[in-house]
């Protein structure tokens, strides 16, 4: 006879099991629950994000990417100018933001390199044989026009270790027949971050059921103004007038309406009782507003930014959360964003320069703006502190110019400033050494 196993309290049936109250046996009802996998097709994508609130969660953060701007280090003088005409030439802000909010929307978004190097398409892209001037545009296509050829994948060790990279995709449009092969190395590849799914997923995806309930609330709440009030008008043996003539005790009480509307009178029988019944609203924006933190939470957004409104509650300002949010954005910038700018820059470098420039780095220039009394107080205190490891031989003059060009808080200073400077010290060294020899 076999032996019955009794369960593990700890290992079969959770943490905590109550065989009195079935709490954690399989007959408390709170087990049985579980999550399923929901996939949203692209049309349905497509659908949400026709809702505003989808929209601003897909658009904000994109936007905010890119809003304050950057600077580039490792370029100078006139290539720097060079740079950044060729990079407003070839409309980068706008392929950088169309792909940042695709990516979001879709998951994935490819850019397609319209170069002239004597190449198909289907050929490999050699970024060192590109000519000046051969770059012709950035097209930004969207994930179902673009599907991989699951023929043949790259080794690991030429995509960072990544699985199943194809080599080539295909590009197909609305008759769904593949019409031209596309090598890997002539498009960009913009994802939304997902390190679980093979496929990265839309950031509706993760949100999907928030904003299903938010829709749902205040979708509920504006059919419930239509029965605010509600008029009940008691009439004696109704049932048996209904089954002697339906349609006369329609046009009665339809008349009772009419009157009502014309001229704010009620005509009613004598034997007939009329009352009003109203809705009561209370709580019911309490339990919009719960609503709509869930769904910031979901979207990782501030409730001040994805709403426009300010916090309830006491001395809340919604400060701490925006600068969260600012330090979370600043955070896909350097690693979502920056990747794949610095792609961009390779190819732009290369059409106009003809060459690469090997210190070429991207800073971001920060959102979040402290407040003037407060900044006074930090650049005082910078200030004490320069001038403490100026004494002390730590740092030099050039040195602490190059901070404050890098943190922006002198506009007069620049790069021929900088180089100034050094001058001046080199020769102030050549001056004591020969003093002291």
């Amino acid at each position: 006879m076999a032996k019955i196993k009794k369960p593990d309290a700890i290992g079969d049936a959770g943490a905590y099991t109550n065989f009195v109250s079935n709490i954690g046996t399989g007959r408390d009802k709170a087990t049985h629950g579980h999550f399923v996998r929901h996939d949203i097709p692209d049309d349905q994508l497509e659908a949400v994000y026709q809702h505003w609130l989808a929209k601003r969660i897909v658009n904000r953060p994109a936007s905010d990417m890119l809003r304050a701007g950057w600077f580039y280090e490792g370029i100078q003088n006139g290539d720097l100018i060079k740079l950044e005409e060729a990079c407003k030439h070839f409309n980068l802000n706008q392929v950088l933001l169309s792909g940042l909010i695709l990516s979001r929307l879709y998951g994935v978004v490819y850019v397609l390199l319209g170069t002239v190097d004597g190449g198909h398409l289907d050929q490999p892209f050699d970024l060192e044989k590109l000519g000046v001037g051969r770059l012709e545009f950035f097209t930004v296509i969207k994930k179902k026009y673009i599907k991989a050829d699951t023929n043949q994948y790259l080794p690991p060790s030429q995509c960072g270790g990544l699985l199943k990279q194809p080599v080539f995709y295909n590009l197909q449009m609305n008759d769904g027949r593949p019409q031209q092969k596309i090598h890997h190395s002539r498009l960009i590849k913009i994802c939304h971050a997902d390190i679980v799914n093979e496929e990265p997923q839309s950031i509706l995806q993760e949100v999907y059921q928030d904003l299903l309930d938010h829709a749902s609330i205040k979708s509920g709440s504006a059919s419930l103004v239509h029965e605010s009030k509600i008029d009940v008008i008691r009439t004696p043996s109704l049932v048996d007038k209904i089954r002697e003539d339906m349609r006369a005790v329609t046009e009665r009480f339809l008349s009772v309406g009419l009157l009502k509307s014309l001229n704010g009178m009620l005509v009613l029988d004598k034997e007939e009782e009329y009352d009003s019944k109203t809705y009561n609203f209370a709580g019911l924006p309490d339990m919009m507003r719960e609503f709509s933190i869930q769904t910031a939470g979901a979207a990782e957004i501030p409730y001040t930014i994805l709403f426009g409104q300010s916090p309830a509650g006491m001395n809340a300002t919604g400060e701490h959360d925006t600068r969260n949010y600012y330090d979370s954005i600043a955070t896909k910038q350097e690693w979502q964003l920056k990747p794949i700018m610095m792609k961009f820059l390779a190819v732009i470098c290369q059409t106009t320069f003809g060459r690469q420039f090997p210190d070429l780095n991207i800073v971001f220039n920060p959102l979040w703006q402290m407040d003037p009394k407060i900044r006074s107080e930090v650049e005082k205190n910078n200030a004490e502190r320069d001038q403490k490891y100026l004494e002390m031989a730590i740092i030099t003059e050039p040195q602490i110019a190059r901070q404050l060009l890098v943190d922006g808080v002198y506009s007069v200073i620049d790069e021929d400033h900088i180089k100034l400077l050094e001058s001046m010290v080199n020769v102030d060294e050549k001056d004591d050494t020969d003093s002291t020899a």
